[in-house]
Parts: structure tokens; C-alpha cells; sequence
């Protein structure tokens, strides 16, 4: 039983309740009531939150762990936890492909050319990084030959991923590199408890950089990959969004924020 159940059990075990006590002749003040309802939504929470925080556990241990894939239980342990976490679906897996590795080391990338005769000091932020000579393995990220919003935010958060290394990348080339092409996936990075959800959009690390992942300027600053804590370690997965309505950007892992996003999506679907 996941920690969003249990709280919706005790809760509704305690609204019942409370119709009871409403119908039974015992004295009662409203500021009584108010008091039970705080202490029985705090239980919940604590509850809850307990879950949330051995989920981030768990999962700061396994990135720490060598470069690969984690056992096929803890996987979909994982994936489980982490879709109901983010409210979208996360895989290891997808369309039975997947990377050499889902954990790993994640190393900063520079800007990327977005159109011919693209220039650093045309994008947003974090110029310090620099632009690379050549356009990324996919390459311009206009749409028929326009920048448009969504070609601007797919440069913003790329992620590079070592396609060159995959098993028969050299003979199904032509299957995989359209399948692979602006690929949604998300960065998990336990360490700061956040998330960025980009595309991908370049291939390497190479082999000798020691690193299997690399994330834009702002996936490597938004998601603060490289803190003291994290020391670029994280998890990376596919994200199963046939319907394009995951939007690209950080994502905060923090309880609370996930606690008050399950709580305005509850409120947009019941009204």
C-alpha cells in the first residue's frame, strides 16, 4: 500500500467519524473539532512523509552505487514510487529500449546550436558555459525552420546520452536514432531531492570522460547536479508521455511541494 492510500484511508475514516460524532448527542465546540481534524491530518502527513523520505533514501544509496542498471525488482519498485511521486510515468524500459546505464554520473554540456548562425549571447542564461562548435546528433532545433517555444526549451534542457555505445546502434542506426531523437526523460537527483525533465539531444559522454550522462547549463544548475551532496550522481529515466502534456524544467522532490501539486491536480480534476 503506497503512502498516498494510507493517508486517503485514515482520512476518510476520520471524515466518517466525524459524521458520526455530528449525529450523536455528545457536547462538542467547533474549536474542539478543529483541533482533531489538525492533529488527524498531521498523523496523515507524518504517515506519508515517512514513505516519501525512505523513497529518497533508497534512492540516494543506489546512485552511489556503480554505473549500470539496478535489479529488475528494484527497478520497478522504483518506477512505481516515483510516477505516483511525480504523477507521470517513469521507465527504465520503454518500447523495449533502453540505455547502457539508468545510474550513473552526469557531466555538464555547454549550450548547444539551436539554427545556423545561432550565438551564445542569444540564449537565456548561464553564458559561462560556453557553446558548442557543432550543432548537437540530432541536429537544429527549429521546426520548420522556426525557434519556436518549444524548440527553445528542448535546447534549454537536453540531456546527452551514450547512444554511440548502444547494442547494435551501428546496424539499426536508422530505427534508432529517429526513435531516440528529442527522447522525453527525466534527471533524478536524490542529493537535492529534484528532478528535470528535458529531451535528448546529443550523444557522449565518450567512454574516456568516466561519465554517462550529460545534462545542459540548465539541467546541471536547475537540478543542482553537481552540489557538495550530489557530486553529479543520479538516476535517469524514459518518461511515457505518448500525449506530450509533461511539460520540460525542474521538478521539486520536496514532500510538501509534491503534497500541495497531488492537492491542486485532486482540486482541478474534482471541479
Amino acid at each position: 500500500m503506497t503512502a498516498q492510500s494510507k493517508s486517503q484511508q485514515i482520512l476518510a475514516s476520520l471524515a466518517m467519524a466525524g459524521q458520526v460524532a455530528m449525529t450523536t448527542p455528545v457536547p462538542s465546540t467547533n474549536q474542539n473539532q478543529s483541533v482533531v481534524d489538525e492533529k488527524t491530518k498531521a498523523v496523515a502527513l507524518d504517515i506519508s512523509q515517512q514513505e516519501h523520505q525512505e523513497i529518497i533514501a533508497k534512492l540516494s544509496a543506489y546512485v552511489n552505487s556503480p554505473a549500470g542498471h539496478l535489479e529488475k525488482e528494484t527497478e520497478l519498485y522504483l518506477e512505481q514510487q516515483l510516477s505516483e511521486i511525480l504523477g507521470f510515468k517513469v521507465r527504465a524500459e520503454l518500447d523495449g529500449k533502453r540505455l547502457n546505464h539508468s545510474i550513473g554520473t552526469m557531466g555538464a554540456e555547454q549550450h548547444l546550436l539551436r539554427f545556423p548562425g545561432d550565438e551564445l549571447q542569444a540564449h537565456d542564461a548561464y553564458l559561462e558555459a560556453g557553446i558548442a562548435p557543432h550543432r548537437g546528433a540530432f541536429g537544429w532545433f527549429t521546426q520548420n525552420g522556426q525557434l519556436t517555444k518549444e524548440s527553445i526549451l528542448r535546447e534549454k534542457y537536453y540531456f546527452a546520452v551514450q547512444l554511440m555505445y548502444l547494442p547494435g546502434w551501428g546496424q539499426d542506426y536508422q530505427e534508432l536514432k529517429p526513435w531516440y531523437k528529442f527522447r522525453k526523460m527525466i534527471v533524478i537527483n536524490p542529493a537535492e531531492q529534484v528532478a528535470v525533465v528535458g529531451v535528448v539531444a546529443d550523444a557522449g559522454p565518450s567512454m574516456w570522460v568516466k561519465k554517462q550522462f550529460g545534462g545542459s547549463p540548465e539541467v546541471i544548475r536547475e537540478g543542482r547536479i553537481w552540489s557538495p551532496n550530489s557530486k553529479g550522481k543520479v538516476m535517469i529515466l524514459f518518461i511515457d508521455d505518448e500525449e506530450d502534456q509533461v511539460p520540460l524544467g525542474p521538478i521539486s522532490l520536496d514532500f510538501k511541494t509534491i503534497l500541495a501539486r497531488s492537492q491542486n491536480n485532486q482540486n482541478k480534476d474534482n471541479s
